[in-house]
């Protein structure tokens, strides 16, 4: 069975104009900042742009945007030290886009670029917000009326997937808010019935159980898997219907 492609969409706020806001010195600074989706968007077609992680080494150590340039001044940022960015060596004079924890110093780094006439923004929200960013691939299976969207979440590259088929839907393996299981599926008219992981791991942010307290869905996980609260178990090789939809139980590997 062949699956044809139907629609590639995102979600993100648009890029905003942020608001000039006072500086250490007592003037007025204007900074702009980019969404999520339009970095990634930026860096998946390999646009020319230098990304630079203005945060400490102990943060940026956890994990960072891949590519990215490391210049450790977060703390002299803050200090509000106007000079804090000069040490940047930047080969080339493609547009920076800063980065930090939550979106804030990352736009005084940004600021203080283009007064070196660098085209440079700040990530709205910085990491936090990348990892929480999402997008989703939507298929429909040919011979049936099910249809998949894959939602991918950016920043980890986790991937979720709702099927949905004569008007119910599961979700498989959530990974982002709740909240964009239930809208997506209404807005294909389908109601959430049952919730699954396929596995359970200590790296792996499953938000299931929340989704199917917020729908009402059946929770589903592997048999044997080692939880304290109650769902109903799949077998390997066992299957879970949805109109004319299934999806197999997880076999082990």
């Amino acid at each position: 069975m062949r699956n044809k492609a139907v629609v590639t969409s995102s979600r993100e706020a648009p890029a905003q104009k942020t608001p000039a806001r006072p500086t250490e010195k007592g003037g007025y600074s204007q900074g702009d900042a980019i969404g999520t989706n339009t970095l990634r968007g930026m860096l998946e077609r390999g646009d020319s742009v230098t990304v630079v992680d203005v945060r400490t080494a102990e943060e940026r150590a956890e994990w960072s945007i891949p590519g990215s340039v490391h210049f450790d001044t977060y703390d002299a940022l803050n200090a509000g030290d106007e000079h804090a960015i000069e040490g940047l060596d930047l080969l080339d004079a493609a547009p920076v886009v800063t980065v930090c924890g939550a979106g804030k110093t990352s736009m005084i780094a940004a600021d203080q670029l283009r007064r070196q006439d660098y085209e440079a923004s700040s990530l709205e929200g910085g990491m936090k917000a990348w990892s929480l960013a999402w997008n989703t691939a939507e298929v429909e299976v040919s011979g049936t009326d099910a249809e998949v969207v894959q939602v991918r979440r950016t920043g980890k590259g986790c991937l979720s997937y709702l099927i949905g088929a004569g008007g119910e839907a599961a979700v498989i393996d959530a990974a982002v808010d709740p909240e964009v299981y239930v809208s997506l599926a209404e807005e294909h008219g389908w109601r959430i019935t049952h919730v699954l992981d396929t596995h359970v791991h200590a790296d792996h942010l499953s938000r299931s159980r929340t989704l199917a307290d917020l729908s009402g869905a059946k929770l589903h996980m592997p048999e044997g898997a080692p939880l304290s609260y109650p769902f109903s178990a799949v077998a390997d090789g066992g299957e879970i219907r949805i109109g004319e939809a299934r999806h197999p139980g997880s076999r082990s590997s």
